[in-house]
């Protein structure tokens, strides 16, 4: 069986939290590569592994070792790893509410994946021990109840919801922090603090991963007839060596090299909602 990923919208209340949450299974023991890329968003998950494994962070001498449980993820480059028999459900959270939920800075989870049970701040934790076993639906059951209550008690700044959607919701490349401190009436100083805050990354950082992510979506939508230029001009980019470039900084893989890639969580991942 090769890896298959599903995707489950989440309930109403959740919509401006959780992207999608998402669910991967590989049912085999023979080891499989794999890898992820940075959305811009994080990941609530839970993972159900016979063997332990390691995820190691392109560009950093680092890794994180991954058990079943309950994790935090949260990257700005790509990630690699080897696995064997494996069952993951998560959640794609938008960053700005990790703090709210988890009681933690997400600069301090970046590129690193994170056991929640070692968040000592974490209050009301009602989500399942690893060695209890549930079916999917129960288990985004109770990660939707789990947020909530946490949401309940921690709402969001309206000022940080509004900056973050001005970038996500329209075409970021065409964004600066300076346009971003005349639209809400602040400093520039302040724009790149709140950013740092509540999403991890700088304004500039993250302006750049979410161009990455609207590549990604134009190069999965390409024909065999359609030219990576056109991907590269739609992007805002003058010529498509650059485009290549800037697309390789952030995993390691050429715009055509990625586009081979179809059976990885990578890619599986971006087909949800």
């Amino acid at each position: 069986m090769s890896l298959k990923v599903s995707h489950i919208k989440p309930k109403h209340e959740l919509l401006n939290v959780v992207h999608s949450f998402f669910v991967m299974e590989y049912d085999q023991q023979t080891e499989r590569a794999d890898f992820l890329l940075p959305s811009g968003r994080s990941a609530f998950f839970y993972i159900e592994t016979d063997e332990e494994f390691y995820v190691e962070y392109d560009g950093l001498n680092r890794k994180s070792l991954v058990d079943s449980g309950f994790y935090l993820a949260c990257i700005d480059s790509m990630a690699k790893y080897s696995h064997k028999k494996v069952r993951v459900i998560g959640a794609s959270i938008h960053p700005i509410y990790l703090g709210l939920l988890f009681r933690i800075k997400p600069k301090d989870i970046l590129n690193n994946f994170t056991r929640l049970d070692t968040i000592d701040k974490l209050e009301g934790n009602k989500l399942p021990l690893p060695n209890i076993q549930l079916k999917t639906l129960d288990v985004v059951d109770r990660m939707e109840a789990f947020m909530n209550e946490q949401l309940g008690n921690n709402p969001i700044r309206v000022d940080v919801e509004r900056i973050y959607k001005r970038i996500v919701n329209t075409n970021a490349f065409t964004i600066t922090v300076t346009d971003l401190a005349e639209w809400m009436g602040y400093t520039e100083r302040h724009i790149v603090n709140i950013f740092n805050e509540y999403v991890g990354l700088s304004p500039k950082r993250f302006i750049q991963l979410t161009r990455f992510n609207e590549s990604l979506k134009l190069l999965d939508k390409m024909e065999d007839t359609d030219k990576l230029s056109d991907v590269a001009y739609q992007m805002g980019y003058h010529d498509q060596a650059h485009f290549s470039s800037d697309f390789k900084k952030f995993c390691g893989k050429t715009p055509k090299q990625l586009r081979k890639e179809r059976s990885s969580s990578a890619y599986l991942l971006r087909q949800g909602f």
